[in-house]
């Protein structure tokens, strides 16, 4: 091939493929910042950080990021093949959507985008809530309209596929709620015990550090159980989202020290051992 064919194939193919290319790379970035201008500015609407509207509109416009993005790569790479000389006409028609949806493997892609759709449209969950997930527990890390990305307490990365999920269980949705039982010996007053309990929920609505945590007082809702060596009590609070372990740690801690200080005694299991008298 000589100069003058390697000019003139320029000139035809050469000069498309880097305007494609051009225009892919200003589609990506003109995608990226119309998405976090537009997130940015309703996120901005009720003057609130990390309320429910923010974590919904950074959902959103993931998903609405990830799959432009998808469409920006794969029109580009059909145009430069186009412009390559490949005919990708007869590979389309081979693999076109009415014969993807007749595979097995299209058909769970499907379910999948469609799971996905469901999941935004009704508001099952957003990235930041915390959740249960076909029995792992987490935080929702990422979604997008095939999968959603869950860490969980260790650490581990656990990827969904969301055709894959029945059932979710929300702890972060709109509210949660902080549950503490405490069990008592059968020697403790018990109404000491829970008025102590009370009083342990009205210190806790003056303290800045868990206050703004709480939506109501905490309140003792009585005997839960009387178990084997403990009279069970229990304390619960509403709480903002995601809120509910540090209301419950803070509970704890106080439950320990102010029942000790008043002498009130947690039940332990325990073993009694009756030693008999000799038969000589």
């Amino acid at each position: 091939m000589n100069t003058a064919s390697i000019w003139e194939w320029f000139s035809e193919h050469g000069v498309a493929i880097l305007g494609i290319l051009f225009v892919s790379a200003l589609a990506y970035w003109l995608l990226g910042m119309i998405t976090r201008s537009l997130s940015k500015r309703i996120q901005q609407m009720d003057n609130e950080e990390d309320s429910e509207l923010d974590k919904r509109t950074e959902t959103i416009f993931r998903v609405v990021r990830s799959t432009g993005i998808v469409l920006i790569v794969s029109t580009a790479v059909l145009m430069v093949l186009t412009e390559l000389g490949v005919a990708v006409t007869p590979v389309l028609a081979s693999v076109g959507f009415v014969g993807l949806a007749l595979g097995l493997g299209a058909q769970t892609l499907v379910g999948d985008i469609i799971s996905g759709l469901f999941i935004l449209i009704e508001n099952q969950y957003t990235v930041g809530d915390s959740v249960e997930i076909n029995g792992i527990a987490g935080n929702v890390e990422e979604m997008n309209l095939r999968t959603t990305m869950v860490r969980d307490l260790y650490g581990t990365r656990h990827i969904i596929p969301n055709g894959e999920i029945r059932v979710v269980s929300n702890k972060s949705h709109d509210w949660s709620r902080a549950v503490v039982e405490v069990g008592i010996t059968y020697d403790a007053d018990v109404d000491a015990a829970a008025e102590t309990l009370n009083e342990i929920g009205r210190q806790m609505m003056e303290d800045t550090a868990v206050a703004p945590l709480l939506l109501e007082p905490p309140a003792v809702t009585g005997i839960e159980g009387l178990d084997d060596w403990a009279v069970r009590l229990r304390i619960m609070a509403k709480t903002l989202p995601g809120g509910q372990w540090a209301v419950e740690r803070h509970l704890r801690r106080q439950i320990r020290l102010v029942l000790a200080k008043k002498g009130i005694d947690i039940a332990f299991p325990r073993q009694d051992v009756m030693v008999l008298p000799s038969a000589e």
